[in-house]
């Protein structure tokens, strides 16, 4: 959810950009800026950034305040990985926000939970496949890339949900009774679109794909 139209106190202002700066001043540091340095690997970054800010502009609005759109967010971080991703949300963010308006105060609770809570979410769905289940092309497929990007977009959402509830003082039997059920139809749609892109990825363009290993996948031995 875009909660960049939303109006939020003061403190909460003051924490979301709090939070989002040392996230953002973090995955700057720990960023794999070598990777940019070749030519396919830079492109992607930067179309990835503009696909972004295409999809989030691709939105409905039910009600008063309730904008759903896909994230893309954890296609994005399983191509360049967590740091890059966090650096290039942050990227498309601001041009969001430019292109379509918004509250550059709600911003940073805006980022933390469009960017950083899903990027988080499929990352971890990552790891814990690699650390607990078989090696296995399809369980990359269908564990990180679709069950992962539709957890990602429903930790997401309930992170949206939460803010609007906590902090811009919407009723919480309206917020969780009529938004959050959308949340199922949306997963589905952020899953399919998630693992159709990097299904193809991998099968045609793997060297795009920071997190997937061919030796770790592909190799037979």
């Amino acid at each position: 959810m875009d909660l960049t139209p939303v109006s939020f106190p003061a403190a909460w202002v003051a924490g979301g950009w709090v939070a989002a700066l040392l996230l953002i001043a973090w995955a700057a540091r720990r960023a794999p800026w070598s990777r940019l340095s070749a030519n396919e690997p830079v492109h992607v970054f930067y179309g990835t950034i503009f696909s972004l800010v295409v999809l989030w502009n691709l939105q409905a609005t039910v009600g008063e305040g309730f904008t759903f759109h896909l994230l893309g967010v954890g296609a994005f971080t399983l191509l360049a990985g967590p740091w890059l991703a966090l650096v290039g949300g942050a990227v498309a963010m601001a041009v969001q926000i430019v292109v379509r308006g918004g509250e550059w105060a709600s911003a940073g609770i805006a980022y933390v939970t469009m960017v950083a809570v899903p990027a988080a979410t499929i990352w971890g769905v990552l790891r814990f496949s690699e650390r607990w289940l078989p090696p296995n092309f399809f369980i990359y497929v269908f564990v990180a890339t679709f069950f992962g990007a539709a957890l990602s977009l429903g930790a997401a959402g309930l992170a949206g949900a939460a803010a609007l509830t906590l902090g811009a003082g919407r009723d919480a039997a309206l917020v969780f009774g009529e938004y959050v059920p959308y949340l199922v139809y949306l997963a589905f749609g952020e899953a399919t679109l998630t693992g159709m892109l990097l299904t193809l990825a991998v099968v045609y363009r793997p060297q795009w794909v920071a997190s997937f290993d061919d030796a770790r996948y592909l190799d037979d031995r």
